[in-house]
């Protein structure tokens, strides 16, 4: 649910399914662009289409990121990839309340077309809009609230559109061009970087950095048509700030996550000292450090192979972050078991040395601030493998706790 708006006034076209509305010669056809928001589903700004012919008291706005909270499967759908949005239409006094009650800004750039192209657009925008037509299946890269808008432009103007792409910082992975969204969110940054795979770190063509609203308005900010006749060839032909807002409030603590990971490693050290000291083994705590780490292992795989997102595929922190270590866990404490635990705990120390060294010639981006938690596991490991030695099994057997 990633950039998208929700709109809460959706207007009924009666001619939806066959567009008779003639548009004055008076209309205007704009993008709106909005600033992102300070909810998770806000924070990469949002994009729509807005449609005004004051002849016919006529100011509606085409908006391809509405989504429905009240379907039950609202959640489940969104997990496994198969959640499907809505093309709706609203009055543009509506979306700017939204907006306002929100505190972010709308600019608008007024698409220099002539009015055939201006009739034909709202024609398609009409059609897109027919029940048949509204759903489409959700990709947050490649097909969201910004590139519908791109290519219907594309699609349904006549002349060819030229784009400039100067402006643009160019080189960039999908991944790069996310994270300055999400500095003053340290933890859904954690999370979205946990989250993507290898897809992620692609370089992004320029085509596709308007997959993000604000790289959108640039973009068309600098194109244009073929000139003819001499006359003005820009694809834009006015910007205006429709709705000042005001600044997102900061992170409180943008270092929020490496701190409680610092303190995990910290834990692992205390309790591996105690362990050492007393010669005795509390297997709750890596009951609990195994058990969360497998538990994320388990959601990575998930969305790898039983998920149709495209992103979360090959996703390199399964390499310490994986389901056996969730399995593991019910082998703790069990003397049978030592042998287990001794060949487990060699390999998944052993990957995981291998894994901070090789850290910077990964091809996936992994996130740094979970180097203090992989240490932690990798203290725990080396601490596990030295109790199983024959001159501390027996004491640990004997001290074992659930």
């Amino acid at each position: 649910m990633l950039m998208v708006a929700v709109s809460f006034y959706s207007i009924t076209i009666a001619s939806a399914q066959t567009p008779q509305i003639n548009l004055s010669r008076e209309t205007s056809i704009t993008l709106l662009t909005c600033s992102p928001g300070d909810e998770l589903y806000s924070v990469f700004g949002h994009s729509a289409i807005r449609v005004k012919d004051p002849r016919q008291d006529l100011d509606w706005v085409f908006n391809y990121g509405t989504f429905n909270f009240s379907d039950p499967d609202f959640y489940t759908n969104f997990v496994r990839g198969k959640l499907n949005y809505i093309l709706s239409v609203s009055e543009y006094r509506h979306f700017e309340y939204e907006y306002r009650r929100e505190n972010r800004w709308i600019w608008e750039q007024e698409l220099n077309i002539t009015p055939d192209e201006r009739q034909y657009l709202f024609d398609s925008l009409l059609i897109n809009y027919q029940p048949e037509n509204r759903y489409y299946l959700y990709d947050f890269f490649f097909d969201n609230c910004a590139t519908r808008i791109r290519d219907i432009f594309v699609e349904a103007i006549d002349r060819e559109i030229h784009f400039d792409y100067r402006s643009l910082d160019q080189g960039k992975t999908f991944r790069e061009l996310l994270m300055p969204y999400l500095t003053e969110k340290p933890w859904a940054r954690l999370g979205i970087n946990l989250a993507l795979g290898l897809p992620a770190d692609k370089t992004a063509a320029p085509w596709n950095y308007m997959f993000l609203p604000d790289h959108m308005m640039t973009v068309f900010g600098d194109a244009g048509f073929a000139p003819e006749n001499n006359e003005d060839n820009n694809f834009i032909a006015r910007s205006e700030v429709l709705l000042e807002g005001g600044e997102l409030p900061g992170a409180r603590f943008s270092y929020a996550p490496l701190f409680v990971f610092l303190l995990v490693l910290l834990v692992s050290i205390i309790m591996s000292h105690i362990n050492l000291k007393s010669k005795r083994f509390y297997w709750w705590y890596d009951r609990v450090l195994f058990g969360a780490t497998g538990l994320l292992g388990l959601l990575i795989t998930f969305l790898w192979f039983m998920s149709d997102h495209q992103v979360t595929a090959w996703n390199l922190n399964i390499l310490w972050a994986h389901p056996f270590h969730l399995a593991i866990v019910f082998f703790f404490s069990e003397k049978k078991y030592f042998k287990l635990l001794k060949y487990y705990f060699m390999v998944n120390l052993t990957l995981l040395v291998i894994l901070i060294f090789t850290w910077p010639l990964l091809p996936q981006a992994l996130p740094w601030m979970i180097m203090p938690f992989i240490m932690a596991i990798i203290v725990r490991s080396a601490i596990i493998l030295r109790m199983l030695k024959p001159d501390y099994a027996e004491k640990n057997q004997r001290s074992r706790r659930a």
